[in-house]
């Protein structure tokens, strides 16, 4: 029964459309098993006949092969070649929908971060995004291009970006994420530095500053709180707002965060830079090796009770040597920030 519905269905259909497409149709139908699968070749083929009939004019009129001469193969093939053209519309159709595609790529690949990242011209402070600056606050200042140009190839930003999701009070303090600390930003200290309080005692310890304890610290409870104490005393941000040093911000040091802030100044331009912010390497790298070797928490490396199986131990252990300078066989953590930074600063003077 739906058999012969379906051949009526191919009759209706152009001769040239069924000369061509009948056979292929038909057997596809009869492949097909299941009612909903005939059902759906069924309404196919009754959209089909209106499409050959009304959108498909060349379907209307008998094909001529295309007359050439040359082997047998040649013709043969010529033969195989359809007088078809694609109409107007559709060609205009296809063009706009690969318009609108090119432009869907490039909006995607643009906000593929979630955020347009461009750099604002007119700051006297570079930085990305769009920021609104009041024109009063910087009436009357120069508005150097090349300082932009300078601070976007800084080699040095990559490593700050990394050091300030570190350290969360330079990621709190630095609202519009330029990595500089603006006048405005640090009024604001006192604010954002409060934000930070996640248990509301009213101070921050070394956890919420953005101190992480080793995983599987398993020492005393001496040793892990010289750590936390280390750690504010090597970041110069922490350092100086713990004014009393005892490795917590507390209420009265976070109400004075903003004149602490300004300490950091060096150049007097108002604002805090990276140079300003990041650590020094030499009291880094002293403290990476006070917490390795100073096995006692005694605040000294001694130099007779240094591991014997370092594959290093005689690089360090001339460092050492070099560091101890009053010969009294133990290694502090001043000294050793002393030979650390002046071999980095000999280094320095060693290349070109």
């Amino acid at each position: 029964m739906l058999r012969s519905f379906y051949i009526q269905l191919l009759r209706a259909h152009p001769e040239e459309f069924r000369r061509r497409f009948a056979d292929e149709m038909l057997e596809a139908f009869d492949c097909t098993r299941g009612l909903g699968e005939r059902s759906r070749l069924l309404a196919d083929g009754v959209l089909s006949v209106w499409r050959q009939w009304v959108l498909r004019p060349e379907f209307r009129q008998p094909w001529q092969p295309v007359s050439a001469s040359g082997p047998a193969y040649e013709l043969l093939t010529f033969q195989q070649i359809e007088p078809y053209k694609p109409r107007g519309i559709a060609l205009a159709e296809g063009g706009l929908a690969a318009i609108l595609l090119l432009f869907g790529v490039v909006n995607a690949i643009n906000h593929g971060g979630g955020k347009l990242r461009t750099l604002t011209i007119g700051m006297r402070r570079p930085g990305f995004g769009f920021i609104k600056v009041d024109r009063d606050a910087v009436d009357g200042q120069p508005l150097i291009a090349a300082e932009a140009a300078r601070y976007a190839d800084d080699p040095l930003r990559p490593f700050a970006r990394s050091y300030f999701r570190i350290v969360r009070v330079l990621s709190a303090l630095d609202s519009d994420g330029d990595l500089i600390i603006s006048p405005a930003e640090m009024a604001g200290a006192p604010a954002a530095l409060r934000k930070l309080d996640l248990n509301h005692d009213g101070k921050l310890s070394a956890e919420e500053c953005g101190f992480l304890p080793p995983g599987d610290f398993n020492g005393p409870a001496r040793r892990l709180k010289r750590y936390r104490r280390d750690f504010m005393r090597e970041n110069p941000v922490l350092a100086a707002l713990d004014t009393d040093g005892d490795g917590v911000i507390s209420a009265a040091e976070i109400a004075n965060s903003a004149a602490a802030l300004k300490s950091l100044d060096i150049d007097d331009d108002g604002t805090l830079t990276p140079y300003e912010l990041l650590p020094n390497p030499a009291v880094s790298q002293a403290a990476g090796m006070m917490g390795r070797f100073d096995t006692n928490d005694s605040g000294v490396i001694a130099l007779q009770s240094l591991p014997k199986d370092d594959l290093d131990i005689e690089s360090i252990r001339r460092l050492l040597n070099a560091a101890d300078r009053n010969r009294d066989g133990v290694v502090t953590r001043g000294e050793l920030i002393v030979e650390l930074a002046v071999r980095s600063r000999a280094t320095q003077g060693a290349q070109p």
